[in-house]
């Protein structure tokens, strides 16, 4: 059976149209290092992407908390550290107070009741790091010293349905058995405007109870600083892996996508060639 022009050529134009096809695709993965450029590449694979992408969006989610969180533990530890300092410093006084005149040692316990009080109203961000809940509220009176803060801890979600509490509660650190600690520096600073030798030593249990409060606190803090350290490796490992799956599904073989472009443009260039030599002869045949 005789093959018409028409049919010949018909055959030629949809030959080249698959191979042009499949070299664009091929262009198209080495351009972007994806297999997977559009739905249609890969119906099931485009699925597994998506939910790979998710599920590292939320670790990455979760790993911004934590850091955020070792972020506050590290600087609620830093102002609790000089708190602690300033402690120790009034606490000397009240244990060698001065034998004639403790006008400066009086004002020395004012600056660091001032110091001290400044520090726990820090604020982390917007927040009063020692308030609990009311976190928009100073935790101390500056003129009472009363708590103006709540029982609450700053949760920090780290996981699914996985939460660190992290104490928020000043009450839990500069009061101890009703002993606050910036009344008793207000009491010491009094004692020894007024030379008490016996208000002036009434002071150190206290502050000494206050001290061994704020270390519970320290040393609580960095039990939490070791656990958030310890879940976010977990998460760095398990994103490391879902990101491998992910690019074992997405991404395309560079090496191998390179040679099956040259293989496919070489095969598109050998097509056109053998077209143009079957077409010419057959347009002669055809005007004859």
């Amino acid at each position: 059976m005789r093959v018409s022009a028409k049919i010949m050529a018909d055959n030629i134009k949809a030959n080249l149209a698959k191979q042009s096809t499949g070299l664009i695709k091929t262009q198209m993965m080495l351009a972007s290092g994806k297999r997977i450029n559009r739905l249609s590449d890969d119906h099931i694979g485009i699925g597994k992407v998506l939910g790979y992408r998710s599920t590292l969006s939320t670790i990455n989610q979760y790993r911004e908390n934590i850091t955020d969180a070792q972020t506050r533990v590290e600087y609620t530890e830093t102002i609790l550290g000089q708190i602690h300092d300033l402690l120790r410093d009034a606490k000397h006084i009240a244990s060698n107070p001065g034998l004639a005149d403790n006008t400066p040692f009086a004002q020395e316990i004012e600056d660091i009741r001032d110091q001290a009080l400044g520090l726990a109203n820090s604020k982390y961000g917007k927040d009063y790091l020692f308030s609990g809940h009311l976190s928009g509220t100073p935790a101390f009176d500056t003129a009472t010293f009363a708590y103006n803060g709540d029982g609450g801890s700053h949760r920090v979600a780290i996981g699914e349905g996985i939460t660190v509490e992290l104490e928020a509660d000043g009450s839990q650190m500069f009061i101890e058995s009703g002993d606050n600690l910036f009344q008793v520096l207000d009491d010491l600073e009094a004692a020894l405007t007024a030379d008490d030798p016996l208000a002036i030593r009434a002071t150190v249990d206290p502050l000494e109870r206050i001290g061994d409060r704020i270390q519970i606190a320290r040393s609580g803090l960095a039990t939490d600083y070791k656990r958030l350290e310890a879940t976010n490796d977990h998460w760095i490992g398990f994103a490391n892996s879902v990101e491998t799956m992910r690019s074992n599904v997405e991404d395309a073989d560079i090496t191998k996508t390179a040679i099956d472009m040259q293989v496919q443009q070489t095969a598109y260039e050998v097509l056109l060639a053998t077209a143009a030599q079957v077409v010419q002869p057959t347009l002669v045949d055809f005007l004859r």
